[in-house]
Order: C-alpha cells, then sequence, then structure tokens
C-alpha cells in the first residue's frame, strides 16, 4: 500500500496555508488538522482526494467509530474532531479550481455523526477542581529558599488570584504588573491570550500574605535585578553543564517561556508536595468561578468576575466554567428551602425578645 500521494501534499500544503493565512489558524491547530487529514488518506490507501466519494466518507466514519482493531479506537471528542476537520477540508477542497467537477458536495455530508454520537463526543463527567484552601495549602507547601522557588511560587500565586490562562501567564513581561492598580494587563501584542484579546485582571483579595509572594517578586526583579518593563515576569531558567555535577540548573535568564508545559510542571510539583492530586492550571479557573459563586451578591459583581477571565459574555463564564461542583450541587439541594425556614425562625425570635424587652 503507498504511503505518499504527491499531488495529495501539494493539496495539503496549500490548505495549510489557507489555515494560517486565510483563516488565522494557529500551528497547533494546524497540526492537528494535518493529522486527520493523513488518518483519511490511511483509511482510503492514499487515493487522490479527487476522486473522493461518498463510500470514502462513510467507511471512514464507520472505520473511526468502530474499528476493527480495537487498540485503534480513539476517543468520542477525537472522534468528532477528526470527522468535522477532514469534512472542512473537502468543503475547502470542493470549490478549488479544478476540482469543483470532481467533488460531490453532497457527499461531504456523509462525515456525519449522528446527534447520538455528538452528544457523547461532547458530553463527559465532571472534572475535579481544587478548591481555594486546596490552592492555599499547596502554595504554602512550596518551597522559598532559591530564585527559582520564588519565581515558581509566584506563578502559582498568579494564578490563584487572576485564573490566567497557564500559557498567557508564561509569556507576561514586568511592565503588565500594575501594582498601584492591583492588576495584571494582558497586552495581546506580547501575551499569548486566546484570540489575541486585551484582559484587564485585577487580582482577587485573597489577603497580604498571598499578595505578598507575588509582590515581592516584582520588587526582586525589578528593585535587585533592576529589569526593565519589557523583561520577562516569569524568567526561564538558566542551565550549565557543572565539571563534577554535569548539566545543572542554575538561575534565571532574561527570556519568556516559550510554552505553558514550565507553569504544568510547577503545579505538578506543588500538588505532589503537598500531598495532593494533581490539578492542572486551567482547573483553577473553574476554583476562580466557584469562588465567585460563593462571594458575589449581585449580578454585576459576577460580571466583573467573568470580565477578569476574558469573557466577553456571562454566559461564557457559567457554560465553560460555571458548573457547580458535586459535592456543592448535594449540599444545595439537600438544604433548599432551609435557609427560608431558619429565617422566619430568626424572626419570629426577634419578635419574642423585643416583646419582652417591651
Amino acid at each position: 500500500m503507498d504511503k505518499f500521494n504527491a499531488e495529495n501534499e501539494r493539496i495539503k500544503r496549500d490548505y495549510a496555508e489557507f489555515l494560517r493565512e486565510a483563516d488565522q489558524k494557529s500551528e497547533a491547530t494546524v497540526r492537528g488538522v494535518e493529522k486527520a487529514i493523513l488518518r483519511f488518506e490511511e483509511y482510503t490507501g492514499f487515493c487522490d482526494f479527487g476522486r473522493f466519494n461518498r463510500n470514502q466518507a462513510k467507511g471512514f466514519r464507520a472505520e473511526l467509530s468502530s474499528p476493527a482493531d480495537e487498540s485503534k479506537r480513539l476517543g468520542n471528542s477525537t472522534v468528532l474532531s477528526t470527522l468535522k476537520a477532514v469534512q472542512r477540508f473537502f468543503r475547502w477542497l470542493s470549490v478549488q479550481p479544478g476540482f469543483k467537477s470532481k467533488i460531490d458536495t453532497n457527499a461531504i455530508a456523509y462525515f456525519n455523526l449522528s446527534e447520538k454520537d455528538i452528544r457523547a463526543a461532547t458530553s463527559s463527567p465532571s472534572k475535579p477542581s481544587p478548591t481555594m484552601d486546596q490552592l492555599k495549602r499547596a502554595l504554602a507547601s512550596m518551597p522559598s529558599e532559591t530564585i527559582l522557588d520564588k519565581r515558581d511560587r509566584a506563578v502559582f500565586a498568579l494564578l490563584m488570584m487572576t485564573g490566567i490562562r497557564d500559557n498567557a501567564a508564561a509569556s507576561l513581561l514586568l511592565g503588565h504588573v500594575d501594582i498601584d492598580r492591583q492588576m495584571i494587563v494582558q497586552d495581546p501584542k506580547t501575551v499569548r491570550t486566546k484570540n489575541s484579546k486585551l484582559i484587564e485582571s485585577v487580582l482577587l483579595p485573597l489577603g497580604l500574605e498571598i499578595e505578598g509572594v507575588l509582590f515581592s517578586w516584582v520588587g526582586y526583579l525589578r528593585d535587585e535585578l533592576r529589569w526593565q518593563p519589557d523583561d520577562p515576569l516569569f524568567p526561564q531558567s538558566r542551565h550549565r553543564i557543572d565539571p563534577q555535577r554535569g548539566p545543572v540548573v542554575d538561575g534565571i535568564r532574561r527570556q519568556v517561556w516559550s510554552n505553558s508545559q514550565p507553569i504544568r510542571e510547577i503545579f505538578k510539583r506543588a500538588f505532589a508536595d503537598a500531598g495532593l492530586p494533581y490539578f492542572t492550571p486551567h482547573r483553577v479557573r473553574n476554583t476562580v468561578v466557584e469562588y465567585a459563586y460563593l462571594t458575589c451578591r449581585t449580578p454585576e459583581e459576577f460580571k466583573a468576575f467573568s470580565q477578569n477571565l476574558g469573557h466577553e459574555s456571562v454566559v461564557t463564564t457559567l457554560s465553560s466554567y460555571g458548573q457547580i461542583p458535586l459535592a456543592r450541587q448535594r449540599e444545595l439541594i439537600r438544604n433548599a428551602g432551609k435557609s427560608r425556614d431558619l429565617d422566619a425562625k430568626l424572626e419570629r425570635l426577634l419578635e419574642v425578645l423585643d416583646r419582652s424587652e417591651d
């Protein structure tokens, strides 16, 4: 069986360029699409794209959904994303010169999953998020002796107080911290924010101790190292070769992290040292929303939290991060109406006390 089709490769290069330049997709998204198309090619034996037909679409969908080799079974969400990526590719190809008469546009619809399969692919059990107390416990367990320890603690404290996305945090500069206004300005010109949005995040009032972890780090960089606003807030670790010990990590260097992997490693170590299960940095966003549930008293206050996370609509906050933890859900349902009963009892008690004083 062929493992390469020169004409297909040319078409895939053109499509990748379209995704990057016209559709403005990220490199990670483009790589994911290329992987999906390659899966389709492998299924068809690298048949020319111009010979696409409904049987190929139906067969590929069936092969992904119920593979003959169970060891190759993909998750429901991966099946859905793969089919959608390939479907979008053939829609694009169907309007390209030389393919308008070759591609049966009706056949493209045969990549669709049933509504039942789509629901299975898009729904999943709720993932646990750390409580604010667990985050405080993890932060308290982190060492603070070396400069790298202090940097790591500052990263952890920042995510606690903002719920900032880890990739954005990894690209922050020193000038993005506004201590006077107690906020972080995520400027998309230099910060890797989602959809290149400007996000101004006010720090949650979690206490002077947690604020001090971040502010003392900022002060160290500004006052002792004399770093400037365009220097990294969380610089990379500096590596060198020691004649006796070999490769060692020794200090920091003036360069931002290229991705969020170092922050995930910081979280793994922090939770492990605290004897807690690992939670990804992204789950802290759920923690911030849960904190909002407990503290907000007006719709305006919750809207402020929503904007802090970079959401244009409160609906996004509620639908993406607003799921009530199961334990809290159980507590609310089991105690529904009891608070009103208690309020009524307190009012009657106060009336009795007032009468006795008269």
